[in-house]
C-alpha cells in the first residue's frame, strides 16, 4: 500500500471487522469465503457509528470533505459493508 487512499482502506477493513469479532482485517477469512461481506453482521447502531467514524477519519487522513467522504462511504459499503440486521 503505497499512497494516502490505500492506507485508509485497510484502516478502515481493520476498523469493520473489530465490530465482527475479529482483532482486524482477517485476510484468511476473505480468501476462505469468496463473498465474505455476506457473512458477518452487524446492527444498525454499529452500521451508523462506523459511517460516522469513517467520514471523520477519512476527512482528517485524506483531507477530503464531508460531502465527499460520504461519497466514498457509499461506495465502500456497497462493496464490502457487513449485512445490515
Amino acid at each position: 500500500m503505497n499512497n494516502k487512499l490505500d492506507r485508509f482502506l485497510k484502516k478502515a477493513l481493520d476498523k469493520m471487522f473489530t465490530y465482527a469479532g475479529f482483532d482486524s482485517f482477517n485476510e484468511q477469512f476473505t480468501k476462505e469465503n469468496e463473498d465474505w461481506y455476506n457473512k458477518k453482521t452487524w446492527s444498525e447502531d454499529q452500521s451508523n457509528e462506523f459511517k460516522s467514524w469513517f467520514i471523520s477519519e477519512g476527512q482528517k487522513d485524506l483531507k477530503l470533505t464531508k460531502k465527499a467522504m460520504e461519497k466514498e462511504y457509499s461506495w465502500f459499503y456497497l462493496k464490502w459493508g457487513w449485512k445490515t440486521l
